[in-house]
């Protein structure tokens, strides 16, 4: 999981035939729960079978957000490869804290690394807010402007620290 950009897709068994690529995904009720994006099919000469994968909801609205206000989507980005923490993980690193993100690796002369942050730091919170897991810390970083500062808190090596990141653009 890189931290500058990929979303979540849903993954359907709703049909998404050729051409309805950008048609409404609805449950029910008849509420927009995504967007159509693709569908891959198989054949056999008993059954056609597949899957689909439609935009969630939730972030269709904040690019189309980000589309009227700005033109285009705009994504923070601070080139980091980060994994999930688990209690072995975290018993590994010899942290108490049992949640938030691993630094596995960093994109060489980007923000993260500008900022000092290294491999193997356990990133916690982020502004202030708690890291639960590499998803939400993609979702606050990507939701955040270029040029903005964030506060990363981190424990290297058994010591807390908060370092300032000045987020950079999506390539």
């Amino acid at each position: 999981m890189s931290f500058y950009g990929r979303q979540d897709f849903l993954q359907t068994d709703a049909a998404i035939n050729r051409g309805n690529s950008g048609g409404a995904l609805v449950n029910s009720r008849g509420e927009l729960v995504g967007i159509n994006t693709a569908s891959f099919q198989q054949a056999t000469d008993l059954e056609t079978y597949g899957i689909s994968f439609a935009i969630p909801y939730r972030l269709t609205e904040k690019i189309m957000n980000k589309l009227i206000a700005d033109g285009r989507v705009i994504r923070g980005y601070i080139g980091i490869d980060g994994r999930d923490v688990n209690p072995v993980m975290a018993r590994l690193l010899d942290a108490e804290q049992q949640r938030g993100v691993m630094v596995a690796g960093l994109d060489k002369g980007g923000p993260a690394e500008k900022a000092g942050i290294q491999p193997q730091d356990l990133i916690i919170q982020i502004n202030d807010k708690p890291v639960r897991g590499a998803r939400g810390a993609m979702d606050m970083v990507t939701d955040t402007r270029p040029g903005s500062t964030l506060e990363i808190t981190l424990i290297r090596d058994g010591e807390t620290l908060t370092l300032p990141v000045k987020v950079g653009d999506e390539r």
